[in-house]
């Protein structure tokens, strides 16, 4: 075993301990955070901001919507690469409240809540300059750091390692996004395509390299008695790869054609929502007779993003449950 792996293993160890304070003691939040646990899910976070993209806000959905794609991609690397276990797969002690067959390390739960609520909120000053609406985003990221070392499936050390790379990407999100996305407009489409293409890829190879790092690593039996099983898959990476590159493309599309606007009644807009996961029900439904390989859950996940982004709106302005709108934001 390699120092690094002797550190992490002492440190879990030393962790645990925590986690079943937590079970014992917040017994009677257990519905609260288990809630808490499922909104700050990616599956959870990028249905609302569907919602946010077809009935509230185009620009906004489509920013906020890229940021959530492109952490939960870096996050499920980084478990690739970290390669550590869940709380119960090393003390029989920790009760699992909630199924997670992936590694532990960093906490996507934690990190897309704070990337999401960084990147979707604002307002006016509050206490020590921080935006007011930022602070409520904070106590959300607190909450379900909390839920997910409760409900058995974290580490305090993976919590923490979340929100700090999501941090780090909204650091880099801050600081070059704007400039990346006026560079990014001035590009011809064909360009625009294949670097939509070519950021899915990224992830798609970061994957694979983490995976090459850990090769002839083998499951501990311990862990699978606990109940691991192929906590190693590249199943989250190929997902979040097929849908950076379709988000990108449509939004790269849609910004040529005009983009639309999302005002409205408030039945016109529900009935935009409905119209539009129907559809991704049924885009998700034909795509899956490309069968299980790699490179067809990356298709599979490309056509469902470019649905979202791209083909429910150009449906929204043919049934005239939406109107053209020029924007100038971009992906």
């Amino acid at each position: 075993m390699s120092e690094w792996a002797e550190w992490f293993e002492g440190l879990h160890r030393a962790e645990t301990g925590i986690t079943i304070v937590a079970q014992e003691w917040l017994w009677w939040m257990g519905p609260l955070l288990w809630l808490v646990s499922a909104l700050g899910a990616d599956g959870t976070v990028l249905v609302a901001l569907s919602a946010v993209y077809w009935c509230v806000s185009p620009r906004l959905g489509v920013r906020v919507g890229l940021a959530v794609l492109v952490s939960a991609g870096v996050n499920a690397v980084a478990k690739l690469a970290f390669h550590q276990p869940r709380p119960a797969w090393i003390d029989g002690r920790v009760r699992v409240l909630s199924g997670e067959g992936s590694f532990g390390m960093p906490s996507g739960h934690a990190q897309t809540s704070l990337v999401a609520g960084r990147v979707l909120v604002g307002g006016g000053r509050g206490p020590y300059g921080v935006p007011s609406a930022q602070w409520a985003a904070f106590g959300f990221v607190a909450l379900v750091s909390v839920s997910r070392v409760y409900l058995g499936v974290h580490f305090v050390s993976d919590v923490l390692g979340g929100p700090a790379l999501g941090a780090l990407l909204l650091l880099v999100y801050e600081r070059l996004g704007g400039p990346a996305a006026r560079w990014w407009r001035a590009r011809a489409m064909a360009v625009q395509l294949a670097l939509s293409v070519a950021a899915g890829a990224v992830l798609l190879g970061g994957g694979a390299l983490a995976t090459l790092a850990h090769e002839g690593w083998s499951l501990p039996a311990a862990w699978r008695e606990a109940g691991a099983d192929d906590p190693g898959g590249m199943d989250r990476v190929v997902a979040m790869s097929g849908a950076v590159t379709g988000a990108l493309a449509g939004a790269s599309v849609m910004a040529r054609a005009g983009w639309f606007s999302a005002a409205g009644p408030a039945g016109v807009r529900a009935l935009r929502w409905l119209i539009g996961m129907a559809g991704a029900v049924l885009v998700w439904a034909a795509a899956g007779v490309l069968g299980e390989t790699i490179a067809a859950g990356a298709v599979r996940y490309t056509l469902v993003a470019l649905w979202v982004v791209l083909g429910a709106p150009l449906l929204f302005l043919r049934l005239g449950l939406a109107r053209p709108r020029e924007v100038t934001a971009g992906p």
